[in-house]
C-alpha cells in the first residue's frame, strides 16, 4: 500500500477541485461520467456510486408502494433484531467514541489546523454554530421537546436513574431526553468531520466519504469498496433525512390545525407540504453554501431563539432557570453510569417471553429458544390458577423493549446520519483547529439543544401536573409507574372530553400524556393568551425551515459525494437529489401513513449498523492520518505488508493512484491460491508463517551432524533443506515451533468444523464449534502480530484481533504470501520525500 496522493497543503497549492482535471485524479476514469449540452454542463458524477444509491433508495420505496404491508412488517422486524442483538455494541462504541475524541482534542495533535497553517475560517462563530445545529438536530428538537419528557414522565415504567417520588420521576425524564440529545450523539458527526477535514484540507483529496478512509486504504478507496461507501452513504443521508421529513411535515400539519381548525392533519395535506417544502429546499440548495444555506440557517436560528427566550419571559422564568441549572446538574452527574447501561437485565423479559423475542440463536433451537416453553410448561404443574408473573410485575423492571425503542433507536439514528452531517461539517470547518471542531461541535449546539429542551420539557410536565391536580387524583395517577387514567383525567380519543377537561383546555391546560405527538408542542403554547398566536407561528416557520435546511444540507451532501467531491455540481444534479427525497418521503407516506415512516426509520437504523463498523475504522483512519500528517517515524519509517487484506476489491491489482498500477509481487492466480487455502486450510498457512519466525532457530538442533556434512558444501542450504525437506518422521520425534504452531491450528479448526457439523444433530454444538473458532482466531492473531513486530510492520494486537475475526481467510492469506517475502518495503509514507 502506497501513498502517492497526499499533498501537504502547506507544502503545495491549495487542491481547486472545480477543475476537473484536478478531481480526475481521484476517480477512475471507467466510473466518471460527464455530459454537456449547448456549451453547459449537465451531468458530472459517478455513475457506480450514483446508480448503487439510487436502486436503493427507488427499489425500497416501490417495493413500499407495491407490497406495503409485508415492506413495512419487514422493516420493523429487522430494527427490533438489529437493537435486541446490535445493544452492547452500539451503547459500548458510543462511550468509546467520546473518549478517543476528547484525547484527540487534548493530545498534541488538537492544534493542527483543517487547512493552512495561517488559514482562517471560512464562516464565523454564529453562522457556523447555526449552521451545525440546523444541519444536525434542526426538526427534532422541536417535534420530540415536549413529547420525548412526557413519554419518559407518563409514559410507564421506567428507571434509568433513582426515584423515589414523582419529583424524581420528572428530573429523570428530563435528564433521559438530555442524553439522548447530548454529548454522546454528536460522536459520530464529529469523527466523520475530523477524518474528512484531515484529508481533504490538509492532504488536498476530494470532499467525498471514501476519501475519509484513505490513511487505512489507502488507493483502495478508489476501488468498488470506496464505491459502496459512498453509496451507503447516500443512501444512508437520504433515507435519515426522509425520516425527519415525516416527523416535520406532521408537526407543521399539527400547527396548521391550531392556527385553522379546518385544516386537517390527513395524508393528503402532509404530501402536499412534503412538496412545498422540498420546492423551497431545492431554490436554497440551488443559490449555494454561502447564499442559501448559510442565510437559511442563521435566520432559522434566530427564530428558535426567540421563540425560547419568550417561553422564559412569559411563564415562571424563575423555575425555568433552576430546572436547567439542576437537569445539567444531573447530566453530569448520571451520565457516565447511564451511558454504558444496555439494560442488560431488563432484555431477560425478552427470553421470557413468547412473541417478542430476536435474539439470536432464539428461533426454537439451541442455547435460549426454549427457554420460554420450558417455563410455561413447568408453570402449568404448580398447584395455582394464576397464569406465570412477567418479568415488570415480579420485578419491578421497566419494559424490556423500552431500550430497542428509544435509546437504541437514537444511537442507530445519529450513526445513520454521520456522513451526511459528519461531511457537511467538515464543509464549513475548514480553517479550524481539530480542538476547536470536537470541543466546538460538542458544546455549542448540545447548550443550546440543552436549554430548549429543559425549557419546553420543563412546561410540558409542568401543565401535566396542572391537569392532574385539577381533574384527577390518586386513583387517576399512578406516579410509581409514571401512568395517568385519560379516561379519570376527562379525555378521548386523545381530546378533552369532560366539561372540566375541556374548562381548563379553554384556558390553555391540557393532559399531555393524553395527546398526540404532534398536538404536545403546539399544546403547551396555549396558556399564553394573545400571544399564543404568534408562538404557534413561530413555531410552525421554525419547523419548515428547519424542514427545509435539513433538506438542502442532505441534498447538497448527496450530490457531492455522488460528484466524487466535485464542490459545485450541474443544477440538474441538485434538483434531482432534492426531489428524489421528496419522492422517497411521498412514496413512504402514501404506501403507510405513519407506519411508513417508521419503516424508514426503521431502514436508517439497520443502515446504522455497518456504519458502526465503519466508525470504528474510521477512528483507526483518524489516528494513522494524525501520526502521517506529522511525519512519525514508527508509521512512515515502518514496513508494511507486502499483500493487503481487501486487495480482492481491486482484482489483487495494486493502484499506484486512482488510474495507474504497478507490477503485483503476486500475481492474482497465487493470490486467488493461497485464499482458498486459507478458507479450508489455514493451518497451512500458519505453518508457513511460523516457520519464517521460528525455524532458523528450531531446526538446527534437528540436523544431525552427518546431515549437515552432507549439505555443507552443496549449493543448497542447511537452512533450504530444514524448510523444504524435513521428513513427518522429524515433525513427529523433533518437533519445531512451527510444527506446533501447525498442530494447533488444525486441531482448533478440525474442530470447529467438526462441532458445526455434528449441529445437524444437536444444534447446541454448533455454539461450542463457534467456541473453538475463537481460538483458532486468537491464534491467527497472535501469529499475526508476531510477523508484524518482526518485519517492523506498524499496527497493533487489537487490529490484528478484530481482523482475524472478520476475514481470517484474508489474514491467513496475507501471513502465508509475507513468509515468501524476505522482506517488506519501507518509507511507504514518503517520510523522505516531503509527502
Amino acid at each position: 500500500m502506497v501513498f502517492d496522493d497526499i499533498r501537504r497543503c502547506d507544502e503545495h497549492p491549495v487542491a481547486d477541485f472545480t477543475d476537473e482535471a484536478e478531481l480526475f485524479r481521484f476517480v477512475r476514469a471507467s466510473r466518471w461520467v460527464s455530459v454537456d449540452f449547448a456549451g453547459r454542463r449537465v451531468l458530472r458524477l459517478n455513475w457506480v456510486v450514483t446508480a448503487l444509491a439510487v436502486v436503493v433508495l427507488w427499489g425500497f420505496s416501490i417495493s413500499a408502494l407495491v407490497a406495503p404491508d409485508d415492506t413495512l412488517a419487514q422493516a420493523a422486524k429487522w430494527q427490533s433484531w438489529v437493537t435486541q442483538n446490535f445493544a452492547w455494541l452500539y451503547i459500548g462504541t458510543q462511550n468509546v467514541w467520546a473518549f478517543f475524541l476528547l484525547y484527540v482534542a487534548f493530545s498534541k495533535y488538537g492544534k493542527l489546523k483543517l487547512g493552512r497553517e495561517n488559514e482562517r475560517p471560512e464562516f464565523g462563530d454564529i453562522s457556523w454554530f447555526a449552521m451545525l445545529f440546523s444541519c444536525g438536530i434542526g426538526v427534532g428538537v422541536y417535534y420530540w421537546g415536549v413529547s420525548e419528557p412526557m413519554y419518559y414522565y407518563r409514559g410507564g415504567a421506567l428507571n434509568k436513574i433513582p426515584v423515589l417520588n414523582d419529583d424524581d420521576r420528572a428530573q429523570m425524564a428530563i435528564f433521559t431526553t438530555l442524553f439522548h440529545w447530548g454529548l454522546h450523539g454528536w460522536c459520530p458527526y464529529i469523527i466523520v468531520a475530523v477524518a474528512l477535514g484531515l484529508v481533504c484540507y490538509r492532504w488536498n483529496m476530494p470532499l467525498t466519504m471514501r476519501s475519509a478512509f484513505y490513511p487505512l486504504l489507502g488507493h483502495l478507496v478508489y476501488s468498488p469498496l470506496g464505491d459502496f461507501i459512498d453509496a451507503l452513504s447516500i443512501a444512508c443521508t437520504t433515507f435519515g433525512v426522509c425520516t425527519s421529513l415525516g416527523f416535520g411535515v406532521d408537526a407543521i400539519a399539527a400547527g396548521l390545525g391550531k392556527l385553522d381548525g379546518s385544516f386537517e392533519n390527513t395524508v393528503d395535506n402532509q404530501i402536499a407540504l412534503v412538496w412545498i417544502i422540498t420546492v423551497f429546499a431545492t431554490v436554497s440548495i440551488s443559490l449555494g453554501l454561502h447564499r442559501g444555506i448559510q442565510t437559511l440557517a442563521n435566520f432559522t436560528f434566530a427564530v428558535g431563539l426567540l421563540v425560547v427566550f419568550c417561553l422564559l419571559f412569559m411563564d415562571n422564568t424563575w423555575f425555568l432557570l433552576n430546572s436547567f441549572v439542576q437537569s445539567v446538574g444531573h447530566y453530569f452527574q448520571w451520565v457516565v453510569q447511564v451511558g454504558f447501561q444496555t439494560d442488560s437485565w431488563q432484555q431477560l423479559g425478552l427470553e421470557f417471553s413468547g412473541g417478542s423475542n430476536l435474539i439470536w440463536g432464539s428461533s426454537g433451537e439451541g442455547r435460549v429458544g426454549k427457554l420460554y416453553e420450558t417455563m410455561v410448561a413447568a408453570r402449568a404443574l404448580v398447584d395455582t390458577n394464576e397464569t406465570m408473573s412477567t418479568q415488570m410485575s415480579l420485578y419491578g423492571s421497566h419494559n424490556q423493549a423500552w431500550i430497542d425503542s428509544w435509546t437504541i433507536f437514537y444511537w442507530g439514528w445519529w450513526i445513520s446520519w454521520a456522513p451526511f452531517v459528519g461531511m457537511f461539517i467538515a464543509r464549513i470547518s475548514r480553517g479550524r483547529t481539530i480542538r476547536q471542531v470536537i470541543i466546538g461541535s460538542f458544546i455549542a449546539p448540545t447548550a443550546f439543544t440543552f436549554f430548549w429542551l429543559i425549557t419546553f420539557g420543563s412546561l410540558g410536565i409542568k401543565m401535566q401536573r396542572v391537569a392532574e391536580l385539577a381533574l384527577g387524583g390518586p386513583d387517576a395517577v399512578d406516579w410509581k409507574n409514571g401512568v395517568a387514567d385519560c379516561a379519570k383525567l376527562g379525555y378521548v380519543d386523545a381530546a378533552p372530553n369532560s366539561a372540566a377537561a375541556l374548562a381548563l383546555a379553554n384556558e390553555g391546560y391540557y393532559a399531555l400524556s393524553c395527546r398526540a405527538h404532534a398536538d404536545r408542542l403546539f399544546d403547551v403554547l396555549q396558556p399564553y393568551g394573545e400571544a399564543t398566536e404568534l408562538l404557534t407561528i413561530l413555531c410552525v416557520v421554525g419547523i419548515a425551515l428547519y424542514f427545509i435546511t435539513s433538506s438542502d444540507s442532505g441534498s447538497y451532501v448527496d450530490d457531492i459525494i455522488a460528484a466524487n467531491g466535485l464542490p459545485n455540481p450541474p443544477l440538474c444534479q441538485k434538483i434531482f437529489w432534492a426531489f428524489t427525497e421528496g419522492a422517497v418521503a411521498t412514496g413512504l407516506i402514501k404506501a403507510g401513513g405513519s407506519v411508513g415512516l417508521s419503516a424508514l426509520q426503521a431502514v436508517s437504523i439497520c443502515a446504522g449498523l455497518p456504519y458502526t463498523f465503519a466508525l470504528c475504522y474510521l477512528c483507526t483512519s483518524i489516528w494513522r492520518g494524525l501520526k502521517i500528517d506529522q511525519g512519525e517515524a514508527d508509521v512512515c519509517a515502518a514496513a508494511q505488508w507486502s499483500t493487503g487484506t481487501l486487495d480482492a476489491w481491486d482484482m489483487f491489482k495494486p493502484f499506484s493512484s486512482a488510474n495507474d498500477f504497478f507490477p503485483a509481487r503476486h500475481g492474482a492466480p497465487e493470490r486467488v491460491a493461497s485464499l482458498v487455502r486459507a478458507v479450508f486450510c489455514p493451518f497451512l498457512g500458519v505453518r508457513a508463517a511460523a516457520r519464517a519466525l521460528y525455524d532458523d532457530d528450531d531446526d538446527d538442533a534437528i540436523l544431525d551432524e552427518r546431515e549437515r556434512d552432507r549439505y555443507e558444501d552443496d549449493d543448497v542450504t542447511a537452512g533450504a533443506y530444514k524448510k523444504k525437506n524435513k521428513s513427518w518422521r522429524d515433525v513427529v520425534l523433533n518437533p519445531s515451533t512451527s510444527d506446533a504452531h501447525f498442530f494447533f491450528s488444525f486441531a482448533f479448526f478440525a474442530l470447529w468444523i467438526g462441532f458445526l457439523c455434528a449441529s445437524a444433530a444437536a444444534p447446541l454444538w454448533a455454539y461450542v464449534g463457534w467456541a473453538w473458532y475463537m481460538f483458532m482466531v486468537c491464534h491467527v492473531a497472535f501469529i499475526r502480530n508476531a510477523t508484524r513486530l518482526d518485519r517492523g510492520i506498524y499496527g497493533n494486537g487489537w487490529e490484528d484481533l478484530f481482523c482475524s475475526i472478520c476475514l481470517y481467510p484474508a489474514i491467513v492469506s496475507q501471513l502465508e504470501l509475507q513468509a515468501a517475502d524476505d522482506a517488506a518495503p519501507a518509507d511507504v509514507y514518503g517520510l523522505n520525500k516531503g509527502f
